[in-house]
């Protein structure tokens, strides 16, 4: 494309069980009303007209259909999706998928299938990811082709089925103990995996292609829990043991801040920040997903380097970061009943002359 392009916006959005009435998700006692419906379908189109995104990473899709008709009623005209949710019934949907839309052409689109040589290194019988995953090549005008990854990773809810009979000599209390604990451990063990696969995959086309990469969406994890950590990798954190132990340990340090820098993820919201004076201020980031009255961030969009000012081959930079959380914190339920319990993130991105 020959238009020139200053800056433009990418946000992630969950749906939150965004599926057309008379289907139901999960029960047959949950489906939406017409008025519920047509209330939720009102929120995100408000969403996408006042704030004009240009690429949105989707999760909890199940109307893949109604939502690029509602996107490319907004001027987003290039929608995708890689998957599709599965019914447990005649109208009962069990999993929902991710999806992108954009403004801009989407080349190519692609499933991202976890490496099998690397699966079997892991431990892993089998594996394959609890949402899969996203990657679309989208054209930006004066950056040229662009890797997105769209991702909705293992929540903390139990996954794990155990049985008494498989927890003898314990007793009741204990056995609920265990099975709670056990069950945690398996989700965290499939998100880490998930993260870890991923970002392998993610390394891959960036060593055949050495195109940007934009990694968005609902992580189901803060991003510093620990089992994130593929997707956290900075210099201060693996700089001493492991390097000493590894292959990097032959290299100067600029070659190994040089190498750590080309690979590495940013969080939009810190590469925003630290190109901002707020020592004076109290910035907290906002949560964009609560659990009662405790708030946490689970929903990210991360950068490779050409998104960082601090990188020579940085071509744009994060000039916004907008977490829109007023419908969790002070809702209008006129407005607000049917739309989603995750906060929308937005970064704006501004090309570097």
């Amino acid at each position: 494309m020959n238009v020139k392009l200053k800056k433009f916006k990418i946000a992630s959005i969950n749906l939150f069980n965004y599926l057309s009435p008379p289907s139901a998700y999960y029960d047959f006692e949950n489906i939406y009303s017409q008025a519920q419906w047509q209330k939720k379908q009102l929120w995100f189109r408000s969403f996408l007209s006042e704030h004009q995104p240009d690429i949105v990473g989707f999760q909890e899709v199940f109307s893949s259909k109604e939502l690029s008709v509602l996107c490319k009623k907004q001027g987003l005209d290039y929608f995708a999706v890689v998957d599709k949710p599965e019914i447990m019934s005649d109208f009962i949907y069990k999993s929902q998928v991710v999806a992108i839309a954009a403004r801009y052409p989407i080349l190519a689109v692609e499933k991202v299938l976890p490496s099998e040589e690397l699966v079997n290194h892991l431990g892993l019988n089998e594996f394959n990811f609890s949402r899969q995953v996203l990657r679309a090549t989208i054209d930006l005008p004066s950056l040229g082709l662009c890797d997105f990854y769209v991702v909705h990773f293992k929540s903390k809810r139990a996954n794990l089925n155990v049985s008494d009979e498989n927890l003898p000599g314990l007793s009741t209390s204990a056995s609920i103990f265990a099975k709670q604990f056990l069950g945690r451990w398996s989700a965290d063990f499939q998100r880490g995996n998930e993260a870890a696969l991923l970002f392998h995959a993610m390394l891959q086309r960036r060593e055949k292609t050495n195109q940007a990469m934009i990694l968005l969406g609902d992580f189901n994890d803060n991003l510093h829990s620990g089992v994130l950590d593929a997707l956290n990798m900075q210099r201060k954190k693996i700089h001493s043991v492991d390097i000493k132990m590894s292959e990097l340990s032959q290299l100067p340090d600029h070659a190994i801040n040089n190498s750590l820098k080309y690979y590495q993820l940013n969080d939009a919201h810190n590469l925003f920040i630290k190109t901002r004076d707020f020592k004076t201020m109290n910035h907290l980031r906002k949560s964009t997903h609560y659990y009662g009255t405790q708030g946490s961030v689970l929903d990210y969009i991360l950068l490779s380097n050409e998104f960082d000012t601090e990188c020579g081959a940085s071509l744009a930079e994060v000039t916004s970061y907008e977490t829109f959380d007023s419908h969790l914190i002070n809702p209008e339920y006129d407005i607000d009943s049917d739309s989603t319990d995750h906060a929308p993130v937005m970064a704006t991105i501004t090309i570097r002359s």
